[in-house]
């Protein structure tokens, strides 16, 4: 159900509206309403509805400074005016209005605009949820724990390997070589210690790596995968995929957005 406010300085217009009209069978409910601007402002930051329908002149502060000191919430408005008025109502647009009804209020009228108003809201929210997730992509980091928060010294070597060796090609048994352990209980130890195994750390490390060469865009995508240790463009790709959920030139062009 959309949630509604409704905005009207004269009694028995706003009493129509709410109860003139059918909102439950427009996928609607009235959350509250206001006598003046400033009341809006106040019923807005407390209820943050998804419609206001809003008359312009009201007492105390009119529609368009209430919608000017509340345009951080994210609803859509419905202007309500008198013939007299709609010119001036026009002026609202830079606030995000899109819908005007003339006095005396159409109820059909009425349900095209929340029809509308109901729409533009989803489309709104689609936009801010995609722009989070987007934001959520582009700052996504792979490796919880960094080296400086381990304090197992054989965990450390391993992580400190992988940071000097990560654009390199190298197996588990050189890791182990270096640092003077068997390859068996270095694995089980770095999983142990790191709820991973050795070989996601560094696809993870590699990934996340290959996120800073992408979002400096100096590289070529073939490029950024050899830089990160990886000789077959292929197959980062895939491993970019399974961490990030999209491939690298998705990624890319989500930047570049």
């Amino acid at each position: 159900m959309y949630r509604i406010l409704i905005v009207e300085d004269e009694h028995i217009i706003r009493k129509g509206l709410i109860y003139g009209f059918n909102y439950e069978k427009a996928g609607c409910v009235i959350v509250g309403e206001a006598n003046n601007g400033q009341q809006g402002i106040e019923k807005i930051k407390e209820l943050n509805p998804d419609i206001v329908i809003t008359d312009i002149n009201m007492p105390v502060k009119d529609a368009f400074e209430m919608l000017e000191e509340t345009m951080d919430y994210l609803y859509s408005t419905i202007i309500i005016s008198g013939y007299d008025e709609f010119s001036n109502a026009q002026k609202a647009i830079k606030y995000g209005v899109s819908e005007f009804i003339v006095k005396p209020i159409d109820m059909e009228e009425l349900a095209e605009a929340i029809s509308r108003a109901k729409y533009q809201r989803k489309v709104n929210q689609s936009f801010i949820q995609e722009r989070e997730k987007s934001a959520d992509i582009k700052n996504i980091q792979l490796i919880e724990k960094e080296k400086q928060l381990v304090h197992d010294e054989v965990i450390r070597e391993m992580i400190q390997f992988v940071n000097q060796n990560f654009n390199k090609r190298f197996v588990f048994q050189d890791v182990a070589k270096e640092i003077g352990y068997s390859s068996t209980l270095l694995h089980n130890r770095f999983k142990d210690y790191m709820n991973m195994t050795f070989n996601d750390y560094v696809n993870r490390y590699r990934i996340q790596k290959s996120i800073v060469y992408l979002k400096q865009n100096k590289l070529k995508l073939y490029e950024i995968a050899g830089e990160c240790g990886f000789s077959d463009y292929k197959y980062f790709n895939k491993v970019f995929k399974k961490y990030i959920n999209m491939s690298a030139s998705e990624f890319m062009d989500l930047i570049k957005e």
